[in-house]
């Protein structure tokens, strides 16, 4: 595919790397709470630059903050704007300054004038949080995060305690990560290294006392969300978005997405018969889920909307991969919206340019490393797949990253190579989806080549289902063949997805049957054992899987936040501790089984279609308890699907279709 390889070549060189970094290092300078007024600066900052690169109809959408306007059930963030804390022993020097001391102030804390009656530092006893009793008023200390539980919460409203300080970094001195409170939960708090925890456990262990001030702005503010386009293209449009949440510095997490993006946009404006688009490339920035859930609520109100045919998320894309400890990944999209995306990102990622070659030059061989992985959906395009919007997308960043979330997470760990590799897989993605060739010749070439990718990317994924040798980690997901028949069927809606699928409708029958032949000759390989604790596929290959179907009843995209708001409080409880436990892995499973949720489905084939999707063995057990949860909390229901509104069920705008 060598137009393919020119094309992601000749992106990759004409980006504008040291402006990007200059965008991203100037947005690092704003602490970007998510209805606050760093967060309204940075989107004037941000509108600006959308501009100069060429964008058309740049606009900063205003939307409430006030803590209660839902979309779908997004629920807007509350105006929080800090202006300054502290907290000190009382009579010495402090121990954590705001703002100098990024992170240190937990997010939604309650001003110390709404307790004390000034703005002035006030004295508060300590207490351990494992203390059997604690004096009223008291600043309690948390030794982990992972103790900031519901429970821990229960108990210091109902002890009036007047808030807390918690080590998120134990092993990691000088190191402070995110805390986040509840709106109007009336308490403060600070996230404090462990040399400061030692500080005041000693002080409280002497009857000692701290000085605390904070001082924040909750008068009325707006959410903004950051909208422009390319000049060119039809009416109907591709997506980029990323976040433009996370208070300063948050280099990684997410300036460098908005950076990218900014420099995707420049880059697609720039006049090229080659690459001239039939589709326009719509940009978004705004705070994380809710800013896109606004957007796309609003526009979804206009009778002749359509979701957009594809989406590509930017979210911590710039990671200097040996500081931050992980490779750049590509995350596909779900098997349930079949499309080509995931099979051209891929290419993509191949065909950038390398730095070195292996010792004769035969292959490439560089020093920075990539993954491509299922779905999980933890950012912006959990929205836009979501089966209401119905959007193919992935998503393009990194993970792990040991700064995540933490005031470490600054300029100095991004990688503008790093930046220039993530920037120039979206801009190449989208080039290739959305250009129109110069002849219709041309564009038949094109679809040919993409069918090929589609099918050896199918292939290679079929061929990861045959057995692991023993001891071996497995591959994709489950080794099963119900497994293998999902990956076929979603190969070959990818085909029917390209551009030209109706033209070449006899080429892409050759590739259909070249991988329901390769299907035929797998199926005789065994699939590989489980544990009894975990979902069995071929036992439930050989049960009723029928019965009741089970169907979506939330409105708009799923959103875990709030089902736990809604659930019964034993079920929140014992979903919350789940959440504590392995927060990823509970997320993960969680989006899964609520997609696989689809009106026509019953219980044992949600379950079975979820494991396939994140790629995980899901505990039976669990996957019960939470699709119970959902029934319980008016979530979801036993029945057949019941159309509600003009596109369909709850908001379905019906299957995806290719650019």
């Amino acid at each position: 595919m060598t137009w393919l390889t020119e094309l992601v070549t000749e992106l990759y060189h004409e980006l504008d790397i040291d402006d990007a970094m200059r965008v991203l290092t100037e947005l690092t300078n704003f602490d970007r709470y998510q209805g606050s007024a760093g967060i309204a600066a940075a989107a004037e900052f941000v509108a600006g630059e959308a501009a100069k690169a060429g964008l058309i109809d740049v606009e900063i959408l205003r939307f409430p903050a006030d803590g209660k306007t839902n979309w779908w059930t997004f629920t807007a963030p509350a105006s929080w704007t800090p202006r300054s804390a502290s907290l000190s022993i009382l009579g010495e020097p402090a121990l954590v300054t705001y703002p100098a001391d990024p992170y240190s102030l937990a997010a939604n804390s309650a001003a110390t004038n709404t307790l004390a009656g000034n703005g002035k530092p006030r004295a508060f006893p300590i207490a351990e949080a494992t203390e059997p009793a604690w004096p009223p008023g008291a600043l309690i200390l948390a030794e982990s995060i992972s103790s900031l539980g519901p429970d821990l919460f229960a108990r210091l409203r109902a002890e009036r305690a007047a808030g807390f300080a918690v080590v998120t970094h134990p092993d990691s001195p000088g190191h402070v990560g995110r805390v986040e409170l509840p709106p109007d939960s009336g308490l403060f708090a600070f996230s404090i290294d462990p040399e400061r925890f030692a500080d005041l456990r000693r002080a409280a262990r002497a009857g000692l006392r701290v000085a605390a001030s904070v001082d924040v702005d909750t008068s009325p503010a707006f959410m903004p969300v950051v909208t422009a386009r390319t000049p060119h293209g039809g009416p109907r449009e591709c997506l980029v978005t990323a976040h433009l949440c996370h208070p300063a510095p948050g280099a990684n997490d997410n300036a460098s997405g908005v950076a990218a993006a900014l420099a995707v946009g420049r880059v697609l404006t720039r006049p090229d018969v080659r690459r001239s688009p039939r589709h326009a490339v719509r940009f978004t920035w705004g705070p994380e889920f809710v800013g896109l859930a606004a957007y796309l609520h609003t526009r979804s109100q206009d009778a002749d909307w359509q979701p957009p045919i594809l989406g590509i998320n930017l979210d911590m894309v710039g990671e200097d991969q040996r500081q931050c400890g992980g490779p750049l990944i590509i995350e596909h999209c779900p098997d349930y919206l079949p499309h080509y995306v995931n099979a051209l990102a891929d290419a993509v990622v191949g065909a950038l340019p390398q730095a070195s070659r292996s010792y004769s030059g035969a292959v490439p061989c560089d020093v920075w490393a990539w993954r491509g992985t299922p779905y999980v959906g933890a950012s912006d395009h959990s929205l836009l797949v979501d089966r209401s919007i119905g959007c193919p997308a992935i998503q393009i960043g990194h993970w792990p990253d040991r700064y995540n979330h933490s005031a470490a997470d600054s300029v100095d760990k991004v990688d503008p190579q790093e930046l220039r590799r993530s920037a120039a897989i979206a801009a190449s993605i989208l080039s290739a989806a959305c250009a129109s060739s110069p002849s219709a010749g041309a564009d038949s070439a094109r679809a040919a080549d993409l069918a090929g990718l589609v099918s050896r990317w199918t292939a290679q994924r079929m061929v990861g289902c045959l057995p692991s040798p023993a001891g071996a980690e497995p591959g994709y997901g489950p080794v099963h063949t119900s497994h293998l028949d999902r990956i076929v069927e979603s190969g070959i809606g990818a085909l029917r997805s390209l551009p030209e699928a109706g033209a070449a409708r006899e080429a892409l029958a050759v590739h259909e049957a070249w991988l329901t032949d390769l299907r035929a000759r797998l199926r005789a390989a065994p699939a590989r054992d489980y544990d009894d604790s975990v979902l069995e596929f071929p036992r439930l290959l050989g049960t009723d899987r029928g019965g009741a179907p089970l169907t979506r009843v939330w409105p708009g995209p799923f959103n875990v936040r709030a089902l736990l708001g809604q659930c019964a409080p034993e079920d929140r409880r014992r979903l919350e501790q789940e959440l504590a436990a392995d927060r990823a892995r509970f997320y993960a499973t969680a989006m899964a089984l609520a997609q696989g949720i689809d009106g026509s489905s019953g219980t044992e084939l949600v379950i079975e279609r979820a494991a396939h999707e994140c790629g995980l063995e899901i505990e039976r057990a669990f996957a019960l308890r939470f699709l119970d949860a959902m029934v319980r909390a008016g979530w979801a229901a036993h029945g057949p699907n019941r159309a509600n509104g003009p596109h369909g069920p709850h908001g379905s705008h019906g299957p995806p279709r290719g650019p």
